[in-house]
């Protein structure tokens, strides 16, 4: 939760927020950070991704760093995944650390790799996962 309240503190700079009645169906390609409350059926692209607790999102996911609160199908690649607890994932995940937090729910496929986003699709506009996103130190 601390997570959470975090993200919301960090909106007032520059990070992007979809509401709880925002509800996007496509792809989503941003420089910088995401928070979602609402729903995504499609494709996320970003530097930093949260999903809160009341959030969800089908598809692909393609972030330096994840945090998992609420619910997720599809593909993760991510430097830095966060699975928090009560969250739902479904799917495969590539990453290069994973956290997972006692109470979370995880089913499906999960594969380390020095670099998982070299692994992603490209993006829509044709770029590789790297050239669009800002590497996390």
């Amino acid at each position: 939760m601390s997570q959470s309240k975090r993200a919301r503190a960090r909106s007032d700079s520059g990070t992007v927020m979809i509401n709880q009645r925002c509800a996007i169906v496509g792809s989503l390609t941003l420089q910088g950070d995401l928070y979602i409350e609402g729903t995504v059926d499609g494709e996320v692209w970003c530097t930093e991704l949260q999903i809160a607790e009341r959030g969800a999102v089908d598809g692909l996911i393609v972030a330096e760093r994840v945090v998992v609160l609420g619910e997720f199908k599809g593909q993760i690649y991510a430097g830095e995944l966060v699975l928090g607890a009560g969250c739902s994932v479904e799917g495969q995940i590539y990453h290069n650390k994973l956290v997972v937090e006692a109470g979370c729910f995880f089913e499906g496929k999960s594969r380390r790799h020095p670099d998982p986003l070299q692994l992603a699709p490209a993006s829509p506009q044709g770029r590789a996962p790297r050239d669009g996103l800002q590497q996390v130190a």
